[in-house]
């Protein structure tokens, strides 16, 4: 997974220093928050989208993506859709797009995919042209697109296969120029760190586990998608 994992000491929600090093800008999404306006977020996905793990909806990912988005761009209006539900494949979820995305509009649409189809062992081709022809939909009608890979997990990692998926999310956000929220590796160095405990067979204690990674994976995406280039002007 390349670098070296952060030091869960400096940061209640640690990310690696080059974590996002190379990924495309989302510059119309960041300049519709700037100018406070109406924008439509919507996010696309599986459990982990659908916060499933989490203690309510308002623990999910996405909520806390769009609560720090609230509170960091006061003036915008942000509309949050979530399109998400357990077990669904890349193909699954792209079926969806023209008939339940597109129609809304959205300035900025998260595609969270790649569990189901590593779970099930999706043809890999198969997997790629569906990525390819999602984002294509997409283009057609969203302002702008984030690629979202798999969670990590030292218990899944153990029986299912995903590295041949990951590089191919990395190939197919590369060469559509598609930013890729890195997931994956960032929930490796959590675990690799100690943040993250999977282990632990408490219910109770499995929710606050899942609030806590959901928490941080809303925030790490808020700061994906306003980052800046470097020496930009900040002011809005």
């Amino acid at each position: 997974l390349g670098g070296s994992p952060p030091q869960a000491a400096e940061n209640p929600c640690p990310i690696a220093d080059d974590a996002f090093a190379f990924e495309p800008y989302l510059p119309k999404t960041l300049a519709a928050l700037r100018e406070g306006r109406e924008i439509t977020i919507v996010a696309v996905g599986g459990a982990s989208t659908e916060g499933r793990a989490a203690s309510s909806p308002d623990a999910s990912w996405p909520a806390q993506f769009a609560a720090t988005l609230r509170e960091r761009f006061p003036g915008a209006k942000i509309n949050l859709v979530i399109h998400a539900l357990a077990r669904r494949t890349a193909s699954d979820m792209a079926a969806l797009f023209a008939r339940d995305v597109l129609p809304s509009r959205p300035m900025l649409v998260i595609w969270e995919t790649g569990t189901t189809d590593a779970a099930r062992g999706t043809d890999i081709d198969e997997f790629r042209e569906t990525l390819q022809e999602g984002l294509e939909t997409l283009r057609s009608g969203v302002g702008e697109t984030v690629l979202m890979d798999m969670q990590f997990s030292p218990l899944t990692q153990s029986v299912i296969y995903f590295n041949r998926y990951l590089v191919e999310m990395r190939g197919i956000a590369d060469v559509n120029e598609v930013p890729l929220f890195p997931r994956h590796r960032i929930m490796y160095d959590w675990a690799e760190m100690g943040f993250l405990d999977t282990t632990d067979r408490s219910p109770e204690r499995r929710r606050a586990m899942a609030d806590k990674v959901y928490r941080c994976i809303g925030i790490a995406v808020a700061d994906f998608v306003t980052r800046r280039p470097e020496g930009e002007n900040v002011q809005r």
